[in-house]
């Protein structure tokens, strides 16, 4: 009996290669709500501790990281080459302006006073 179902079609082939690719591209957008954000600051006067990716703090993060975990430092064999520690400069975002502080002269002992009262 001949096949009803048009599952075996150009058409149908075309038409779900095209949602599989869809789909693709709505996951691994970089700014979906699991992704990056459009502009990372490192939290100032007012906000909370946030929790940032390590490739937004530093480039070449994963050698970082098996730099400080010590992963591969006793392989004889490669060893690993010096660490190039590469730091981006990421801005504050402050929402509130923080008053100046004002700090207090550095309090000394006069030289016509006497150090214990008493004496």
């Amino acid at each position: 009996m001949a096949s009803t179902r048009n599952k075996n079609t150009p058409g149908n082939y075309a038409l779900e290669k095209d949602s599989y690719l869809k789909r693709h591209t709505m996951l691994m957008y970089t700014h979906a709500p699991q992704g990056q954000a459009f502009q990372t600051n490192i939290p100032g006067n007012g906000l909370l501790p946030a929790r940032i990716a390590s490739s937004i703090l530093v480039e070449e993060s994963c050698n970082v990281e098996s730099y400080l975990w010590g992963i591969g430092s006793t392989n004889l064999e490669n060893p690993q080459s010096e660490l190039q520690y590469k730091p981006k400069s990421i801005q504050s975002l402050d929402v509130t302006n923080r008053i100046p502080m004002i700090m207090p002269e550095r309090f000394g002992i006069e030289p016509n006073q006497r150090p214990m009262y008493l004496n």
